[in-house]
């Protein structure tokens, strides 16, 4: 199951300048895989290091941006595993 959310900093009461992420994936069946957890936004795409998880697992990744980099006030959470690319649906009104 692979869950990603974003906010605006005011949204909750930090930096109104910046944009936090968050993005879990847990592997709930089936043999290990080797997967990687991005977060695309207008102006850039911020990847996480490559890892392994097993069913029962999960992997976590997060990222801070400037509200300036998701520009079109989106992003959307995105995980690579076995060659194949899965998206979040896109969360807006970042800015």
């Amino acid at each position: 199951m692979l869950y990603f959310e974003a906010h605006n900093g005011r949204e909750t009461g930090q930096s109104a300048s910046k944009v936090y992420t968050g993005e879990k994936y847990t592997k709930t069946g089936g043999s290990a895989v080797t997967a990687q957890l991005r977060v695309s936004f207008e102006r850039g795409l911020y990847k996480d290091t490559l890892k392994t998880v097993k069913k029962g697992q999960s992997i976590r990744y997060s990222v801070t941006v400037p509200v300036s980099v998701a520009s079109d006030c989106s992003a959307v959470g995105v995980m690579v595993a076995g060659g194949k690319s899965y998206e979040t649906p896109y969360i807006d009104h970042l800015c």
